[in-house]
Formats: structure tokens, sequence, C-alpha cells
């Protein structure tokens, strides 16, 4: 008999890739064709955690400290963040979103819901009631780890 957890552990490894590709294919066909989804990414981030710095953004996205200095570089010509000197440590850079910024990421979230909602649409509403409770267990599981206990918000 199959182990229920690793069972849900393939099904998990299995349909993640399948979102992740239908979330790139369509924030490259609608909503921001020019930009990667570690761009993309990066912008979310820093929506919710407004003030990081370089380190903490690397971090987030899993590239290196060179890497992330040359994408920041990119989003700020673009105008879509801005570099700040943190006010207590000089030799802190704080990274913030710009209104451009914020909204190219706003635009890149509808196009992504809406493709989203279009394959839901699909299923039967108890069926819909199913995968959303199932998400919220699933946010609230990953969004907890042992530097910052349960996520706030």
């Amino acid at each position: 008999m199959a182990d229920p957890l690793d069972t849900c552990a393939r099904e998990l490894l299995d349909v993640m890739p399948l979102v992740m590709q239908d979330l790139r294919r369509t924030m490259r066909s609608q909503s921001a064709p020019d930009l990667r989804v570690p761009e993309l990414r990066s912008l979310a981030f820093l929506r919710c955690n407004p003030g990081s710095n370089l380190t903490d953004l690397a971090e987030y996205i899993g590239v290196s400290l060179p890497s992330m200095s040359k994408l920041v570089d990119t989003l700020t010509a673009r105008g879509f963040i801005v570099r700040t000197p943190d006010a207590q440590d000089r030799r802190r850079v704080r990274l913030d979103l710009t209104e451009t910024g914020l909204g190219i990421l706003a635009k890149a979230r509808e196009a992504v819901k809406a493709s989203f909602a279009a394959k839901l649409a699909k299923l039967a509403p108890q069926d819909v009631e199913r995968v959303t409770a199932s998400m919220n267990l699933l946010h609230a599981l990953f969004a907890i780890t042992p530097e910052t206990g349960p996520a706030s918000g």
C-alpha cells in the first residue's frame, strides 16, 4: 500500500512544473513579454518586502550576488525599482518598487490570474472549493520556516 505522504508529495512534484510552465507562458505572451520570470519574481518579492537589500533578494531568487546585481541594474534602468541608501547603515542599500514596477507587476499578476481562472472554470464548483482549500493549506505549510515560524499576514 502506497504511503499517502509519498503519494501527495509526488503529486505536488508533478503538478508544480505544469503550473509554472503556464505561468511563464502567460507572462511571456500577454502581460510582460519583455520580462523574465526572475525579474517578475524580484518585483513580487519587493512588493511584499519593501526596503530589502541585494542579499535578501538574491537569497530569495536563488542566484549569486553578482547575478542579482545585474538583474537589479536592469530593473533600475527600466524604472521598475529604485535604490535608496539606508538611513541607519550607509553600507546598506534599500530596494523598493516604483509606481512603474508596481504597475507591470499588477498587469502580470492579473494576466496569470485570468489564465488560471479560465482553467479552473472547467471544474465543478465543489472541485474549485477543494482546490482553494488545498492551496490555503499549502500556503500555510510553505510559509512556515524554521527561521520565521508561521507566516504573518
